[in-house]
């Protein structure tokens, strides 16, 4: 297995080999591109195995793992040196991927033929209610979007990560009013909608999976 620096290092090579190939279209970069692409596709097979291994139970696990596979193409592809960790980057991609996909797997699903043969009946008791807060696959689901969101944050400079927070309640305060941020923090409106509205368009552009 890798270590972070050593990963960090092999994405960045492929992401230079990629930039070049596209540039000069030659076949000599196109291959060099492809190569460094297998490689790092082997070495980072684990990171799709760290996120599919608790599904090793379902039917469909290696469905799962070619799922974790494509998104770590698409991460791989989409991934830009200056927004931070590849590994983090990945696990955001990976992760939700396949917990989707999982979840998919997890409903009953029954043949038409099968479906009209059933007759529809009356229930006489009231049903059992699945309380959704215990959910473990929304549970996964609610702490990838976090750490997709946290990750967002700490591309944001220290000045839009305060008004971020006081704005949308992220630290676990309540929300505060633009009017509240600019007195606390000494801002004019504009400046103070002008750091917000800046702030989630980088934030959107880095939470894409």
């Amino acid at each position: 297995m890798l270590n972070m620096e050593e990963a960090q290092n092999l994405i960045c090579d492929f992401v230079k080999l990629k930039k070049r190939a596209l540039e000069t279209q030659s076949k000599e970069d196109v291959l060099a591109c492809q190569k460094q692409k297998s490689l790092c596709m082997e070495k980072f097979e684990y990171i799709v195995r760290m996120r599919t291994g608790r599904y090793k139970s379902f039917a469909n696990y290696e469905d799962l793992n070619q799922e974790g596979r494509e998104a770590l193409v698409k991460a791989m592809n989409s991934y830009d040196p200056i927004k931070g960790n590849f590994f983090a980057w990945a696990h955001n991609y990976i992760g939700t991927r396949v917990s989707r996909s999982a979840n998919l797997h997890t409903t009953i699903r029954y043949p038409l033929k099968v479906a009209k043969a059933i007759p529809p009946h009356k229930e006489t008791s009231m049903p059992v209610q699945i309380e959704e807060r215990f959910c473990p696959d929304q549970q996964v689901e609610v702490s990838e979007i976090k750490e997709a969101i946290r990750e967002a944050l700490s591309s944001l400079t220290k000045e839009e990560q305060e008004v971020i927070a006081l704005a949308y309640g992220f630290d676990g305060d309540k929300p505060l009013s633009i009017n509240k941020i600019c007195k606390q923090l000494n801002l004019s409106r504009s400046t103070c909608l002008k750091i917000i509205s800046n702030a989630l368009s980088i934030m959107k552009e880095d939470i894409k999976i």
